[in-house]
């Protein structure tokens, strides 16, 4: 009984690693396909004006909060984890509130990247919430 915790939490530690990797990877594809679809130029892609992807300040925020997310040791575990979290949250909601998300302007395809960034963003906050349970439980 006592590995269950030890298990859980190497889980939880793999789960968010690898959802806040897909994250970072689906901005840094997304801007990628906003500059070659002629929505974003390369130096706005990755800024407030990027419609594909996070800023770069946030990516960076995200990338370290990952590396922190995953290590064994329990407070930079929840610091990166709840910082992850936030982040993810922020990275998918942000369209909704600063006109980019369903832009008038923007292809149905698009959109639906759009959403799906939405979506990745949302499993990243899933992965955090379940590592910080996992954190506290053990």
């Amino acid at each position: 009984m006592g590995i269950l915790p030890v298990m859980a939490a190497d889980n939880s530690a793999r789960a968010v690693g690898a959802a806040g990797a897909a994250l970072v990877a689906a901005s840094l594809i997304g801007g990628a396909v906003s500059v070659a679809a002629g929505v974003n130029a390369w130096s706005t892609a990755w800024t407030g004006q990027a419609t594909l992807a996070a800023p770069w300040p946030m990516l960076l925020i995200q990338a370290c909060a990952i590396v922190a997310a995953v290590q064994s040791r329990r407070w930079p575990a929840t610091v990166g984890s709840a910082i992850l979290g936030l982040s993810a949250a922020l990275s998918g909601i942000s369209g909704f509130f600063d006109g980019q998300l369903a832009r008038s302007d923007l292809g149905g395809a698009y959109v639906m990247a759009q959403v799906g960034y939405v979506v990745v963003a949302g499993l990243a906050v899933a992965a955090a919430v379940r590592r910080i349970w996992a954190i506290q439980q053990g």
